[in-house]
Formats: structure tokens, sequence, C-alpha cells
């Protein structure tokens, strides 16, 4: 059976040493939780084994935490000297994806 999949962003993260690393990020369909919130589960390979359940007030809420925690993570690996890139070796353009979070880089 083939899970259902919100969101996935395939990025290259070029270490300082040189050494690629490719980024499988991955968001599930919220569900609703006991009533009071929603939950989205976020995976991030292979740098997160197991997935991780972000709640939300409602389902948008819940979409929105868990695309602001992959690109909260790509943001942290770029602060640490990690150059990202989409597949075809072009810049991966996460100051772009930030604007909508109002985010600073």
């Amino acid at each position: 059976m083939v899970k259902a999949i919100v969101a996935k962003r395939l990025v290259t993260a070029v270490l300082q040493d040189g050494k690629r690393v490719e980024l499988d990020a991955r968001i599930r369909p919220p569900h609703e939780g006991d009533g009071r919130y929603w939950i989205c589960r976020v995976q991030i390979k292979p740098l997160q084994h197991d997935p991780v359940d972000v709640r939300g007030v409602d389902s948008f809420h819940a979409i929105w935490l868990a695309s602001s925690l992959v690109l909260k993570l790509l943001t942290q690996l770029r602060a640490e000297g990690a150059r990202l890139e989409n597949r075809d070796g072009s810049e991966f353009p996460l100051d772009a994806y930030l604007a909508g979070l109002d985010e600073k880089t």
C-alpha cells in the first residue's frame, strides 16, 4: 500500500567536507487527534530515522507547522555551512521558501 503524501521535496545538502547527502522530506496528510488538535507526520530521510508528529489547531495549521519544520532544518544546515542543491545541481531557492514565512536569512 502506498502512503499518501501532502508534500515531498528532494534536496541535496553538500557538506563542508564535500560529502553529498540526499534529503527526502515528506509530509503526510493531516488527521484529527483527540478533537483538540490535528496531526501531520513529517520525515526527513536520512536525518530522521522515525517520523515526527507535528500538531496544529486545525489541518491547515498542522501542514503549515510541518512545512516550517522542514524549512527550519534546511536553514540550520545552510547556517552550518552546507550548500543546498536541487536534483539537477542548481542552487535550492531556500530564501524564496522562507519569504513565505517572513523569516530573515
